[in-house]
């Protein structure tokens, strides 16, 4: 089995520099780019199932990928992006003069940052492990494609290398429509790339 692993499109917040988390903005005209590059990139993978965010920006990139792999779409909501609580619609400039003591923790270890209202770390990361289990589970001899968000990628990968969330969040960059792949082998998880951008060029 194998799972492409995409970050969804540019959305207009993303461009704006808006903290997102559950916040549902769609995909800018670049998104929109970014999501048909990655469609025609993955049309010949095999994908039989897209799992998506129900969120617009990953539902909009998750449907050019389908329609383009003749996949079934599945919307999950399961596979949404962390609740970010009071820093949600607003800019990184905001947030940083309003919570300046929230965002240097951030900064340093994000599961430390204490976020008014939002969802934290240990609770997104046992919804995320137990997703991705239920994906497996349902498509043993199957390749799929998951299309979600910034922080369901860090939480995957932090599960599937045995490393804790701050340190992948921190050293690892992942762009919008990026592509990573993970095999699943005898069930042991062998990572076959990490934020593929060529088709981005």
């Amino acid at each position: 089995m194998n799972i492409f692993i995409i970050r969804h499109g540019e959305s207009v917040w993303n461009r704006e520099q808006r903290v997102q988390g559950r916040q549902d903005p769609g995909l800018s005209a670049k998104g929109r780019q970014q999501a048909h590059a990655a469609a025609r990139r993955l049309k010949g993978e095999g994908i039989k199932v897209v799992y998506s965010s129900d969120l617009k920006r990953a539902a909009q990139t998750a449907q050019m990928i389908a329609e383009a792999s003749g996949a079934r779409l599945v919307p999950e909501p399961r596979l949404e992006e962390m609740i970010l609580g009071a820093w949600q619609g607003k800019t990184i400039e905001e947030v940083k003069r309003l919570f300046p003591k929230t965002y240097a923790a951030w900064k340093k270890a994000p599961s430390k940052a204490r976020i008014p209202g939002w969802e934290g770390v240990p609770r997104f990361n046992s919804r995320i492990k137990k997703i991705f289990r239920a994906i497996a589970k349902e498509n043993p001899d199957s390749d799929v494609c998951v299309v979600t968000h910034w922080g369901v990628i860090a939480a995957f990968f932090s599960m599937v290398m045995k490393t804790d969330f701050d340190n992948f969040f921190k050293t690892v960059r992942i762009d919008n429509c990026g592509i990573n792949k993970v095999s699943f082998i005898k069930g042991k998880a062998i990572i076959q790339c990490i934020n593929d951008t060529l088709h981005l060029s």
